[in-house]
């Protein structure tokens, strides 16, 4: 409820104390992580739905399934673009956006998963993307963007905004894969930190365990070891007697 009161109220106007990019940024992504997780409360459903749909053993049936799966995420994606995608001019779309993007995305979602075929089969290269995506999102603002997040380095001489389209397109292909490949290699970095961390506060529990045990956690039979033995009243009865000389052994 703070959430909506903030943002669908003038106190949004808060954040152009700060910058009037971040008062566009954070209206355009307001909902997104509301999105997420509605979409993550709805995914068991979802799993139903995709065993029913593919589960048919009549083919017809998984083929009809199949086929208003398709035209169903077709017409989402068609409603987004008649209505607000064709806009090109980002003061007038990005405003909506947060209300409507969802529409695409989940046409899309459908259409790919609209076959059995097509839930088996997935993209390499979006895989290998897609496990640096945190490292990617976080170092395009400090390696592949620059002047306000409007344009990127130009390491190419000539490969400015007046530069032939030739130039331009090898620059951002070279000044790509220089943002990819120092995203693979912090995402390495991330995963040896987090290792060494994990690894270092495991030995340092360890060793604190080891240095103190508490009494609970002791077994019985250790505890039986550490208490002195105490004779039982036969044992003194046979000790008096052994010591007086008046012992029952022949």
């Amino acid at each position: 409820l703070a959430h909506v009161v903030f943002y669908e109220t003038a106190a949004v106007n808060f954040l152009l104390l700060f910058s009037k990019e971040y008062h566009l940024r954070f209206q355009i992504d307001k909902y997104s992580a509301w999105m997420g997780m509605a979409c993550g409360l709805l995914w068991g459903k979802v799993g139903e739905y995709m065993q029913w749909a593919h589960g048919f053993e009549n083919e017809r049936r998984r083929r009809n399934a199949t086929i208003a799966q398709f035209l169903g995420g077709a017409f989402l994606i068609w409603i987004w673009y008649y209505f607000f995608g064709f806009i090109s001019d980002k003061h007038v779309y990005n405003p909506v956006h947060p209300y409507v993007f969802i529409f695409p995305i989940v046409g899309w979602l459908m259409i790919r998963n609209c076959s059995r075929y097509l839930t088996e089969c997935h993209s390499s290269v979006l895989e290998f993307l897609g496990r640096n995506t945190l490292e990617t999102y976080v170092l395009q603002f400090h390696l592949f963007m620059s002047h306000n997040v409007q344009y990127i380095p130009v390491i190419i001489p000539g490969a400015d905004a007046k530069g032939p389209v030739t130039l331009k397109f090898l620059n951002m292909l070279l000044c790509g894969t220089v943002f990819v490949t120092m995203a693979v290699w912090a995402r390495k970095n991330t995963v040896t930190t987090q290792s060494c961390v994990v690894d270092l506060v495991k030995h340092l529990r360890g060793t604190m365990d080891t240095s103190v045990v508490p009494l609970s956690s002791q077994s019985a039979g250790q505890r039986r070891q550490q208490q002195p033995e105490v004779a039982t009243e036969e044992e003194v009865v046979e000790l008096t007697k052994m010591e007086s000389g008046t012992s029952d052994d022949p």
